[in-house]
């Protein structure tokens, strides 16, 4: 009986952005413009350039189909109306599990 393995990580990007500031004032400030307006709705800050660093894995653990369904909705709650079978889709079957089934096979 195949198993379901939780595998939680974070991704690192590396952001460029470019601010501009008076001629007078410190550069620091532009690390304040930056840190003070990320994740905000002014279209005119953004990124021009982004690159992906890692991705790091924090934790794994073993779990159920039951708890699988209840994360899902925890944490994708905008498609808690999808069925059991389109939340399925997103667990991903190891190539371990064909070797597996090539050997029983034989």
């Amino acid at each position: 009986m195949p198993k379901i393995v939780l595998v939680e990580t974070i991704s690192s990007f590396r952001h460029v952005y470019a601010v501009e500031l008076p001629d007078n004032a410190p550069n620091e400030w532009a690390l304040d413009d930056v840190v003070m307006n990320i994740g905000s709705d002014k279209p005119e800050f953004e990124e021009f350039g982004q690159q992906h660093i890692d991705e790091t894995i924090l934790s794994h653990r073993v779990i159920d189909e039951k708890e699988y369904l209840r994360l899902f909705d925890e944490v994708s709650s905008y498609l808690s109306e999808w069925t059991d079978e389109e939340k399925k889709r997103f667990i991903f079957k190891s190539e371990a599990l064909q070797s597996e089934a090539l050997q029983n096979e034989s």
